[in-house]
């Protein structure tokens, strides 16, 4: 399909073909899909108008309506800015749905385009794409193309030739992974094929003024395309629900961009002369046209607020006897983005099959890679954000054979046939089975900022922290996530969960900062645990955590321990102590050393009697909440002495009970003492 080389094939080679074809899937399950994409029997298809848009900001009007939507169990699946919605919706939500968020008419069948002339053509073209593909959503699909006669193909995924270093599509090419940011960046247009994606269609009009004009595009060759273009993305939509894909349309089909050439008549080698001029027109104006087109896809990406953007040139081929560009091209795309070019009849395989054509260039869009034998891709040429090869290719003996959408031909499409190669190039992977695909399989990690002071008499604390969602590490590809934060919870001494709030004022990008207050607190200790969830669903593998105690004042002061001294009874008659003094907190929560104070002082005495007299600090000075300190006592007479500890803080506060320790000096005098209870006798 693609950049093709014209020439002729017999009626011999085409039936050989279609016996392979038929060969390769004999046992193969057979999933038929329907004109839309959808497989055959998917119902609940439905219309939405929206009303008059209430603010400027029409995108906030359209995610308004979507989320109430998805909210009662639907999904829209095509945006049609800024009035009409297509999607999935349970037919039970209708009446619940209806007058809110601006909705004022849902519809399950055909529906008169006339009815929504007010609000613009893209509204009138989105009707009548319902009404052409999901207005009978079991309607089976025309597979009258499955043996088109097509030339002989080449590769028609090309590599864009403008992409700074760390986006080589091959492992080879890659030297090292350029670091990236946790969002997509500007290059980063269609890295995976999972969440939002702004799709531009744009169709060249020649007026004359440079290339003699041979083609006019006529109202029904335009909506021909655009309806083949949203049957595309759906096709891609209906293959895989946990990607949750959500197309926006931007319209220039209805109006289709006049440019001085006629890109037909041209080797598509001259794309850079029509494409540019068409988006100067469009009002770009950079140098290169990859990217003036880049510019565009990310002016869509921010209007929509999608994740991601890419743009579709449709080139009019109505007059022209091959349908393919003078060099035998006629549908390419690039790897990973901006664009993609067809032309009207797409050389044999004709507008009717351009839905077909469309999704395979798509594939190439989001980095999957051509497998049909004349594109010549190795089995192990790697490719995606996953970087997985490209085993199902024709070329080579790959470990895989089966049918799928980039082998081309209009057959896997009507099967819905993509293997898991191409899967896993597009990002359709979940090697951990956890039902969440690889590239939104991300941790949203939280960091706590911990309270201060801590401990703190504060019975209100006020907390604060931020939480990013880590993306998936690629091996090539700068990382890159599109998930959001969606909701920040807290919990107290394992308690209940409770909800955090967002510090601007709502959870709805990959990075967040958030605030929560914990009121009217008893005194004691509080542990407090932080998790994150993300629009995928996953829960912060790890939480942040901060542990509190909120104190008594009055039930701080200092405290000291004197070791007991050895050996008891004692020849010495100056024994040296130590020991320890701490400024603390005795509570419920136990015994908790305090930064409040420090101790600055350490005094000792001996027998209830006297001067205190100043111990020594063993690391020089008393500063600080802990001190370990040592003292010698005076001489001390033989007899039973008691040594007496108290220690003083920075607040002047002293120890309510002193340490103290009972020591026996034994006489120097004809031996030593020793008792006997309740005798006293003297040892010879």
């Amino acid at each position: 399909m693609q950049a093709l080389l014209r020439r002729r094939i017999n009626f011999t080679r085409c039936m050989m073909a279609l016996l392979i074809v038929l060969t390769v899937v004999v046992n193969a399950q057979i999933v038929v899909t329907a004109s839309n994409g959808a497989l055959v029997g998917q119902g609940n298809y439905a219309l939405v108008i929206l009303g008059s848009v209430g603010s400027a900001d029409t995108s906030g009007d359209l995610r308004q309506a979507i989320q109430l939507i998805e909210a009662a169990g639907g999904h829209i699946v095509h945006v049609f800015p800024p009035h009409v919605l297509v999607g999935t919706i349970p037919p039970a939500a209708d009446p619940g749905l209806l007058g809110q968020a601006g909705i004022v008419q849902i519809s399950r069948g055909e529906v008169d385009p006339a009815s929504v002339e007010s609000y613009g053509p893209t509204a009138v073209a989105g009707v009548q794409a319902w009404n052409a593909l999901f207005a009978n959503p079991d309607r089976s699909a025309d597979i009258s193309g499955q043996s088109v006669q097509s030339a002989d193909l080449v590769d028609d995924a090309l590599e864009p030739p403008d992409l700074p270093p760390g986006f080589a599509q091959e492992e080879s090419t890659l030297s090292a992974k350029s670091a990236g940011g946790s969002v997509p960046g500007y290059y980063q247009t269609s890295d995976f094929m999972i969440g939002d994606v702004a799709v531009g269609i744009i169709l060249p009009e020649s007026d004359g003024s440079g290339d003699p004009s041979t083609e006019d595009w006529t109202a029904e060759e335009r909506q021909l395309v655009y309806s083949k273009i949203v049957a595309a993305c759906n096709w891609w939509a209906a293959r895989e629900p946990r990607a949750h894909l959500r197309f926006f349309y931007d319209d220039h089909f209805s109006s289709p961009v006049p440019t001085s050439y006629e890109p037909i008549n041209r080797p598509h080698s001259d794309q850079g002369l029509w494409i540019g001029d068409v988006m100067g027109k469009l009002g770009y104006s950079a140098s290169s046209y990859f990217t003036r087109v880049r510019d565009y896809d990310n002016t869509l990406r921010l209007a929509y607020g999608t994740d991601w953007a890419f743009t579709i040139f449709v080139v009019d081929s109505s007059n022209d006897g091959d349908n393919y560009f003078s060099d035998g091209y006629f549908a390419y795309a690039y790897l990973g983005g901006p664009f993609m070019v067809m032309t009207y009849g797409n050389d044999g395989y004709g507008p009717s099959n351009m839905d077909a054509v469309a999704a395979h260039e798509m594939g190439h869009i989001f980095l999957a890679l051509d497998q049909y034998y004349s594109a010549r891709q190795p089995c192990t040429r790697r490719s995606g954000y996953l970087s997985v090869e490209n085993q199902n290719s024709q070329y080579g003996g790959c470990s895989s054979n089966v049918p799928s959408i980039m082998r081309g031909q209009v057959w896997p499409y009507t099967q819905g046939a993509v293997d898991p190669y191409a899967r896993g190039q597009i990002g359709w992977w979940d090697t951990n089975a956890n039902g969440v695909l690889d590239p939104v399989d991300t941790d949203p990690q939280v960091t706590l900022n911990a309270h201060t002071p801590n401990p703190t008499e504060e019975t209100t604390l006020t907390y604060t922290g931020s939480v990013t969602d880590i993306p998936w590490d690629s091996p090539t590809r700068p990382d890159a996530t599109i998930n959001t934060i969606v909701r920040v919870e807290y919990r107290v001494n394992n308690g209940d969960w409770q909800q955090a709030t967002a510090t601007d004022g709502a959870f709805d990008s990959a990075s967040e900062e958030f605030t929560f207050t914990l009121s009217d607190l008893g005194y004691g200790r509080y542990n407090i645990e932080v998790r994150a969830i993300n629009s995928a669903g996953k829960v912060s593998a790890t939480y942040a955590s901060d542990s509190v105690l909120v104190y008594d004042p009055s039930k701080v002061g200092p405290f000291s321990i004197l070791v007991p001294y050895q050996p008891d009874p004692t020849t010495t008659h100056q024994p040296a102590y130590t020991g320890i003094a701490r400024n603390v907190y005795q509570g419920a929560a136990g015994m908790v050393v305090m930064e409040t104070d420090f101790i600055v002082k350490v005094e000792f005495q001996v027998d209830h009697s006297g001067e205190w007299l100043p111990a020594t600090a063993v690391d020089g000075s008393f500063d600080s909440a802990e001190e370990e300190f040592t003292f010698t006592t005076p001489e001390l007479s033989p007899g039973i002495h008691t040594i007496e500890v108290r220690a003083v803080n920075s607040s002047g506060q002293m120890d309510i009970y002193p340490a103290s320790d009972s020591l026996e000096v034994a006489s120097q005098e004809g031996g030593m003492y020793q008792v006997f209870l309740p005798l006293v006798v003297k040892s010879r």
